[in-house]
């Protein structure tokens, strides 16, 4: 009978380890159940009009907010995709980062190949203080409430900017961040622009809420899994992809390594018992 070997820890971290960097290079697709709000979401920017202006604006980062950007990341394939544009107010100081990097990682910028612009389809606008009071302000008038954009150039001279005037030029909001329950009673309730959010999964609860507040007006997508749903629709495995395929595969790893422990046990309490019976005879 083959011997089980003695499962010690260092063993079950390496395999862990492994699963997480497999995972993140060779997506492996598992299955899992499509949201309902993510495919609204999802079929909503689909209706958008060519040209049409979303904002990518958010506050409260919480450190890097990966589970965010999974699908935020997928968002902005689809706004590319469709030809629309997208301005991103960053609220919350590390938001200025982070925008940029899901910008980047959609790889929708010429110098990408993509089909975006700099000032003509996108732009990243400076980090904004005053929360939802700046939010009210620029949702009223944007020129008057932010003057440049982050490299300093005045938004009079972007082209975008021709086209975005108040919240009536805003075809959906995104708020990939914490605390869009804060920012939806006015960004949807007061002014009724659409809102996304794609939240972190310790976020989600609170504010999926609003969604039945403002039905067919306000979707929220649950972390990784979230990201995941939307990266499917996009057809762009990334992130959630990644981190679903990691779960998957980790519970049943896991499952394995319960089974093993328990054989192991099993075996030496056989062991014992036969050395106890040879040590009495």
């Amino acid at each position: 009978m083959m011997k089980i070997p003695e499962l010690k820890s260092q063993y079950i971290w390496v395999v862990v380890l492994l699963v997480y960097v497999l995972t993140g290079m060779v997506p492996l697709g598992s299955p899992f159940q499509m949201s309902e709000a993510t495919l609204k979401a999802y079929n909503y920017i689909e209706s958008l009009k060519p040209g049409s202006i979303c904002m990518l604006a958010g506050g409260n980062v919480f450190a890097f907010d990966l589970e965010s950007t999974a699908g935020q990341i997928a968002a902005i394939k689809q706004l590319a995709r469709r030809g629309l544009r997208l301005v991103s107010l960053p609220l919350g100081i590390e938001g200025i980062a982070v925008h940029k990097y899901c910008i980047d990682a959609a790889h929708v910028d010429e110098k990408y190949g993509g089909p975006w612009k700099y000032g003509r389809d996108y732009a990243i606008l400076p980090y904004t203080p005053g929360g939802t009071t700046t939010v009210v302000r620029f949702l009223t008038d944007v020129h008057t409430t932010v003057f440049t954009d982050i490299f300093g150039t005045p938004i009079s001279q972007l082209p975008i900017f021709k086209d975005l005037r108040s919240y009536k030029d805003i075809a959906l909001w995104f708020h990939p961040h914490w605390a869009a329950e804060s920012y939806a009673i006015y960004v949807t309730g007061q002014f009724g622009v659409p809102f996304m959010y794609f939240s972190q999964a310790g976020g989600y609860l609170p504010a999926a809420v609003y969604m039945n507040i403002f039905p067919d007006k306000m979707w929220v997508t649950n972390g990784f899994l979230g990201g995941a749903q939307y990266e499917k629709l996009v057809g762009a495995p990334g992130l959630g992809t990644a981190a679903v395929d990691a779960y998957t595969l980790l519970s049943a790893v896991f499952l394995g390594f319960v089974v093993l422990g328990n054989l192991r046990l099993l075996a030496s309490t056989r062991e014992e018992k036969k050395e106890l019976t040879e040590v009495r005879e």
